[in-house]
C-alpha cells in the first residue's frame, strides 16, 4: 500500500507542498481513503472497454465525503481538488 500511497508523496512533496498532507493517516491530512477487499479487487477494462470500472472497492472517500458508497459509484459527487507545483 505504501509503495501506492505514501512514497510517491514522499518523492514529490519537496516540490509540491500540497503532498505532504498526501499518502498518510493521521490528524491534518487529507482525508482520502479507499476501502478494498485485496482478494475481490479485479481490472475489468479492456482495450476495446477502457472505461469499464474496477470491481472490489467498498468505499471511496475524496476530502471526506463518499465517492464510492457499498460498491457503488456516486457520480454526481466531485469532492476533489487539483494539486498543483
Amino acid at each position: 500500500i505504501a509503495k501506492c500511497t505514501l512514497h510517491p508523496a514522499r518523492v514529490l512533496e519537496e516540490t509540491v507542498p500540497a503532498m505532504r498532507r498526501k499518502g498518510r493517516i493521521q490528524p491534518g491530512c487529507d482525508a482520502d481513503l479507499v476501502v478494498f477487499d485485496a482478494e475481490s479487487v479485479t481490472d475489468a477494462a479492456t482495450y476495446r472497454h477502457t472505461t469499464r470500472p474496477s470491481t472490489g472497492f467498498a468505499h471511496v472517500l475524496v476530502n471526506g465525503e463518499p465517492v464510492v458508497s457499498d460498491g457503488r459509484l456516486r457520480e454526481l459527487v466531485l469532492p476533489g481538488r487539483p494539486v498543483r507545483a
